[in-house]
C-alpha cells in the first residue's frame, strides 16, 4: 500500500480549504446542540423551535441558490469570505433576538445549520474547488478527509456547549446570559474562517469561457443527471429535516430529562463515531462502489431511528443513537466524489449549489412538519416519519444510478 492511498496530495488551495472548513464548523458542532438546549431555557415550544430551525435551513437554501445562480460570477473566492462575514454578523444578532419571529429572520441570512451536517453553500463551493484540487483517483479519499476533519471539529465544538456552565460558576452572569454569550464565540471563529479562505488563489476559479458555457447549455444528459440527483438529494434531506441534530438534542432533553454535561458527551461521542464512519468510507467504496456505499449504509442508519422512536429508555435511546452515528456519514463522500464525478469540471459548482439547495429547501418543510407531528402524537414520531421518508430515497438512487459509473 502507498502513502497516497492513505493521504491524498493536495495543493495549497485544498489544503486551505480544508483548513477553513474546520475552522467554521467548529460553530456548527456547538449551535447544532446547544440551539437545542438554548430555545428550551427560551421557553420556545416544539412547533416554534421548529419553525427556527426551518428558518435556518431557508437561510442555506438561499445561500445556495444564489450559489448555482451567481456563485462563479462573483467568484468562489468573493462569496466564500461574503458567506463567512454573514456567518460572523448573525453570530452578533443570535442573542440581541428574543422573538421567535426575529430568530427565524437571522436564520436567513445566518449561513449556519441546525443539522448535523453543513448544507450551505460554504460546501457546495468547498466542493467544487477540492474536485479540482486532487488527482481524480484520490478524489473519494479527498473527500473523506475534508469530512473527517470537519467532524472532529464538529465534536470538540459539541463541547463547548459546558462552558456555559463554567462562566456560570465563575460569576455572577446568569444561566440565560451565559448562553447569550456564546453566540461572541460563534462570530470569533467565523471572522477566523473567513481570514483562513481569503488566502486563496486564483486558481479555484472555473474556467467559464463563453464556449464551454454554451457547450453546457447543450448537454441533455448532463441536466438530465443534475435534475435527477438534485430530486434525490430533496428527498434524502426531507427525511433527514424530520431528526435535525438540534431536534434530537430537543427529544433528548424534553424525553429524558439529559443534562447539559450529559448531552455533550452523547453528541462528543457521537461525532468520534461519525469520524469512523467516514474512515470507513473510501476503503468500503473501493470494494463495493460508490452507490452502493451511499446506499446500503444508509438503509443500516435510517432503520435506527425506527429503535429511537420507541426507545423505552436512555440507555436503549443513546444505543442507536450511536449506532445511527456509525452508519450514517459513510455516504457523504462517496455521494461528494460520486457527484463531480458525472459531470463536467465546469458544471460542478451548479451540481453541489443546487443539490446542496434541493436538500435545503426539504429540510425547510420537514423540520415544521416534525414539530405538529411531534406535538398532536407523541415526541418520537418524527423518528419513523424521517426513516420511512429516507429508505424510500435509498430504493430511488439504487435503481437510478447502479448504472451510472463516474469518471476516474
Amino acid at each position: 500500500m502507498n502513502l497516497q492511498d492513505i493521504i491524498p496530495k493536495l495543493d495549497h488551495d485544498g489544503k486551505l480549504v480544508i483548513l477553513s472548513s474546520a475552522i467554521r464548523t467548529l460553530d456548527y458542532g456547538f449551535l447544532t446542540v446547544f440551539l437545542g438546549v438554548y430555545l428550551t431555557l427560551m421557553n420556545f415550544t416544539v412547533t416554534q423551535a421548529g419553525l427556527i430551525f426551518a428558518g435556518i435551513m431557508a437561510g442555506s437554501a438561499l445561500s445556495n441558490a444564489i450559489a448555482s445562480w451567481k456563485g462563479d460570477f462573483i467568484g468562489r473566492k468573493n462569496f466564500l469570505l461574503i458567506l463567512a462575514g454573514l456567518m460572523a454578523f448573525a453570530g452578533f444578532c443570535f442573542p440581541l433576538a428574543s422573538n421567535v419571529y426575529f430568530l427565524i429572520l437571522i436564520g436567513l441570512f445566518a449561513v449556519t445549520t441546525s443539522s448535523g451536517g453543513d448544507r450551505t453553500a460554504f460546501t457546495s463551493i468547498d466542493t467544487a474547488i477540492l474536485a479540482q484540487t486532487c488527482r481524480p483517483n484520490q478524489r473519494t479519499l479527498v473527500f473523506s478527509y475534508y469530512n473527517l476533519t470537519t467532524i472532529l471539529t464538529k465534536a470538540i465544538g459539541a463541547l463547548l456547549i459546558t462552558i456555559p456552565h463554567f462562566i456560570q460558576s465563575t460569576s455572577d452572569i446568569s444561566e440565560i446570559n451565559s448562553f447569550k454569550l456564546m453566540f461572541l464565540i460563534y462570530a470569533f471563529f467565523a471572522l477566523l474562517s473567513m481570514l483562513s479562505y481569503s488566502g486563496l488563489s486564483r486558481n479555484i476559479e472555473p474556467d467559464v469561457t463563453p464556449k464551454k458555457r454554451h457547450s453546457a447549455s447543450r448537454s441533455k444528459d448532463e441536466k438530465a443527471l443534475i435534475i435527477k440527483m438534485t430530486a434525490l438529494s430533496s428527498m434524502d434531506a426531507l427525511g433527514g429535516g424530520f431528526v435535525l441534530r438540534s431536534f434530537i438534542s430537543f427529544w433528548f432533553v424534553n424525553q429524558f430529562g439529559v443534562s447539559l454535561f450529559s448531552l455533550s458527551a452523547i453528541f462528543f461521542s457521537a461525532q468520534l463515531l461519525n469520524l469512523t464512519s467516514v474512515a470507513l468510507a473510501s476503503p468500503l467504496a473501493t470494494r463495493i462502489g460508490l452507490v452502493n456505499t451511499m446506499v446500503f449504509t444508509q438503509v443500516a442508519a435510517n432503520l435506527t431511528f425506527v429503535g429511537m422512536a420507541f426507545s423505552n429508555g436512555l440507555s436503549v435511546a443513546i444505543g442507536f443513537f450511536l449506532l445511527h452515528e456509525l452508519c450514517n456519514d459513510m455516504d457523504v463522500p462517496t455521494r461528494q466524489s460520486y457527484t463531480m464525478a458525472i459531470v463536467p469540471a465546469e458544471s460542478r459548482t451548479a451540481m453541489a449549489s443546487l443539490n446542496n439547495l434541493g436538500r435545503n429547501i426539504a429540510q425547510v418543510i420537514s423540520p415544521i412538519s416534525a414539530g405538529l407531528i411531534a406535538q398532536v402524537t407523541f415526541l418520537g414520531a418524527p423518528f419513523i416519519a424521517g426513516a420511512i421518508v429516507k429508505l424510500g430515497y435509498n430504493y430511488a438512487l439504487y435503481t437510478m444510478f447502479r448504472e451510472i459509473k463516474p469518471e476516474g
